[in-house]
């Protein structure tokens, strides 16, 4: 039976992780996983917003997360009203500065298509088109599991510059029907900048267990700081 570990023992062991690849002068991909989260996506104008770094959500009341409540300087965000769509953060429920187009967006055919339902194994990397705005999830309303990928910003310690930011890759599973509440199965991203990632592959778990927790941990210090 394995034990879960502390957030404050996993940060210290993937501290020590990465400076032990980093001093092998190898740069290690690790992937953050949620678990398997089913979290309700109400169908309505706000739907659900996403922090992926940590891990808070928002659903209302009101169309946007306060900056430092749950939800603030969110990743990605379906809602649905009349039909599932993504939205890009931008200003609204973010710190300053905006974000850049090229730190956010949904993968897409085109960068002004429908999100893409990706394959499990598909690459999403820097050779994926962005969808920056706020694309349809028509292709993701499938009554079944779907996969969209999505990049996002990490805030860097710099708060009066977009410099030190940040750009990296992640997925997540939704099931979507039009008309219903939909639910987030789960997601993932890469915590290496720029590195990309492929579509519903989940780490090992004891890749999981060791640097998860820790390194979500070490991206959110400084978005902590912002939110």
């Amino acid at each position: 039976m394995s034990k879960l570990m502390s957030p404050k023992r996993a940060l210290a062991l993937s501290s020590l992780a990465l400076a032990a690849s980093v001093a092998s002068g190898g740069a290690q991909a690790v992937i953050v996983y949620s678990g398997v989260l089913n979290l309700t996506i109400p169908n309505t104008t706000t739907g659900l917003y996403v922090n992926v770094l940590n891990g808070s959500s928002f659903t209302g009341p009101g169309t946007f997360p306060a900056l430092g409540g749950p939800g603030a300087n969110f990743d990605f965000n379906l809602f649905g009203a009349a039909a599932w769509t993504l939205f890009s953060p931008g200003t609204l429920g973010q710190s300053a500065p905006a974000v850049p187009t090229t730190s956010r967006g949904y993968a897409a055919a085109t960068s002004t298509g429908a999100a893409l339902n990706l394959a499990v194994g598909t690459p999403i990397d820097t050779a994926t088109i962005w969808n920056t705005g706020s694309p349809s999830a028509a292709n993701l309303t499938t009554s079944s599991p779907a996969i969209f990928g999505f990049r996002f910003r990490n805030e860097g310690p710099d708060l009066n510059s977009a410099a030190d930011d940040t750009v990296h890759f992640g997925w997540a599973r939704v099931v979507l029907t039009a008309g219903a509440p939909g639910t987030l199965i789960d997601y993932a991203f890469e915590s290496t900048p720029l590195l990309g990632i492929q579509a519903g592959v989940i780490p090992e778990p004891a890749t999981y267990a060791l640097f998860g927790a820790g390194l979500a941990g070490l991206l959110a210090w400084s978005r902590r700081r912002r939110g």
